[in-house]
């Protein structure tokens, strides 16, 4: 069974302030994932997501067994198998 994946914005198709965006990232982690290039239909949603995962990088916002008991709680909340 194959899965439909989401197109997601192509470099040719992205705007300036997604291309700084998709600049930062794979700056970042050497690529632009998919889930990025999905996000980046809704160039407000991108922003926002991308701060939001700048401000939960910090390492002095949350400590690092706040942020694993978190995630696990998320996780069993959403039914998710692991």
């Amino acid at each position: 069974m194959a899965i439909n994946r989401g197109a997601g914005v192509s470099d040719r198709e992205a705007n300036l302030r997604t291309r700084i965006i998709y600049w930062f990232v794979k700056r970042k982690l050497g690529k632009i994932p998919h889930a990025v290039r999905i996000r980046a239909r809704d160039p407000k949603l991108l922003e926002l997501s991308g701060k939001m995962d700048l401000h939960i990088a910090k390492p002095e916002s949350v400590p690092a067994v706040l942020t694993e008991l978190a995630q696990i709680k998320v996780a069993v909340m959403v039914g998710c198998p692991f």
